[in-house]
């Protein structure tokens, strides 16, 4: 007989404790400003680069204590105390040669910062145009995001980040290296991922037009009824995404994650699984160029795999009860699941 469930969610949207309230990203890199490499010329270089953070939290963030690192063992830059990033906000952290007067607006027609969206300028960090690292750590040294761009060097790196700009363009004709998403681990640590970036034309406080909102840490516990009034299951649920069904082997309806993905329609189950979890990929063909990467709340990524087929199945048996997220990149998209293993 066909079994009916009704979802009923427990009233408590962080009833798993959230470990961290502050998510900012490195959300916007311009290493290769227009006024780049024109010293020769007289001309104060490296106006016009700049780093943008991003609040993806639901609380204002305080930056007091927190540092940028460069590539340079020189190039930190110490946050003013009472840094506050509002949620949904930006901060560009700009750099303005000794005495030029640059500010980013010379640069960017219509730029216009407000109280929530901020620029401060600082002379520590020059962005190499060969690429280099960039690290955002907290008040307690913890690295909470990274990226490292790769300016110059072999062209067919994969996944390689660049954004190169000529000489003497307008700011807003220029392309820079941006955030699409962000995955998160349980100690709110931003996990770095190439895939995660674009470069785009694209102006500072703003996002790019594909920029998904992250994953935050953050669960609720939810319950399984039937509908003569009995619990037959409890477990942890994705907030984010309402509870859908499918047919498992035993021909029983099982939790799973139905969404659509570009062009396509993904399916995952089961969600909350013992170990053994299944995706289809609805619309799949020879053009569709897939791949799954899942990773322990930690940041760990223990599965790395393209799927060439409609169906992939992938087994958890042997890991710890806990979260996993699930990231799926089908061509040019990119959408993140929290999977619980039971």
């Amino acid at each position: 007989m066909k079994k009916n469930y009704i979802l009923l969610i427990i009233c408590f949207f962080v009833s798993i404790v959230v470990h961290a309230a502050d998510f900012i990203i490195i959300n916007k890199i311009m290493y290769d400003s227009p006024l780049n490499e024109q010293i020769a010329q007289n001309i104060p270089y490296s106006n016009g680069e700049y780093i943008e953070l991003y609040n993806a939290g639901i609380s204002s963030a305080d930056l007091t204590g927190w540092t940028l690192r460069g590539g340079g063992t020189t190039e930190t830059y110490n946050f003013p105390n009472n840094t506050i990033i509002a949620p949904k906000s930006f901060l560009v952290i700009a750099y303005q040669y000794y005495n030029s007067g640059f500010t980013v607006d010379q640069l960017y027609s219509g730029l216009y910062p407000s109280g929530n969206n901020q620029i401060l300028y600082q002379r520590k960090i020059i962005l190499s145009n060969s690429g280099e690292p960039v690290y955002l750590k907290d008040n307690q040294s913890v690295v909470r995001d990274s990226i490292y761009y790769d300016g110059t060097s072999n062209k067919t790196k994969p996944n390689r980040l660049s954004a190169d700009n000529v000489d003497g363009l307008s700011g807003n004709s220029c392309v820079c290296l941006q955030r699409k998403t962000a995955l998160f681990t349980d100690a709110g640590c931003a996990i770095p991922d190439n895939l995660e970036w674009i470069t785009a034309l694209v102006n500072p406080l703003q996002l790019h037009i594909s920029f998904i909102t992250p994953v935050l840490p953050g669960l609720g516990l939810g319950y399984y009824y039937d509908l003569a009034g009995n619990r037959v299951s409890r477990g942890i649920i994705n907030l984010s995404r309402s509870a859908s069904y499918v047919k498992s082997n035993n021909n029983e309806e099982t939790p799973a994650i139905r969404e659509e993905v570009g062009k396509h329609n993904i399916t995952i189950y089961p969600n909350p699984t013992k170990g053994q979890l299944s995706l289809y990929i609805d619309g799949y063909d020879e053009n569709t160029a897939a791949e799954i990467r899942i990773y322990e709340s930690s940041g760990k990524l223990i599965i790395n795999r393209k799927v060439d087929a409609p169906t992939a199945d992938f087994d958890l048996s042997a890991k710890a009860q806990g979260v996993y997220f699930l990231r799926i990149r089908i061509n040019d998209d990119l959408l993140t699941y929290k999977i619980i293993k039971e």
